[in-house]
């Protein structure tokens, strides 16, 4: 299966992957795509467990427009992917983060978010 998308350089082989599963039908739509990491803040309500903030790293811009369906990685290790999504207007719009496993050549999705936002 082909796909005619512009990838950015820095997009590994387990990104294009799960980009070709997960948004195989809406790959025209996505407007930046990135990598990023954790960044870990203190938690003062829960200090065992500190806040965890995405920090960007590094991205490409696809398509201008006002309405944003970005997409950042981080990969993990061989086999696990970090997927920080972020989707809506400027100052308004949704933000998660899910884990995903690759098991025999397919993304399993780890049903409990990393990180889910509304902005």
């Amino acid at each position: 299966m082909k796909y005619n998308f512009p990838y950015p350089e820095f997009i590994s082989p387990l990104m294009k992957l799960w980009l070709q599963q997960y948004k195989s039908e809406g790959m025209g739509e996505i407007t930046k795509i990135g990598l990023f990491d954790w960044s870990f803040m203190p938690n003062k309500h829960n200090p065992e467990k500190p806040r965890r903030r995405p920090n960007l790293r590094s991205w490409e811009i696809l398509i201008d427009s006002s309405f944003q369906r970005n997409i950042y990685f981080l990969e993990v290790n061989t086999d696990t992917l970090h997927v920080f999504e972020a989707a809506g207007f400027a100052l308004m719009g949704n933000k998660y983060a899910f884990e995903y496993k690759l098991e025999k050549d397919l993304f399993i999705k780890n049903e409990k978010s990393l990180l889910r936002m509304i902005s």
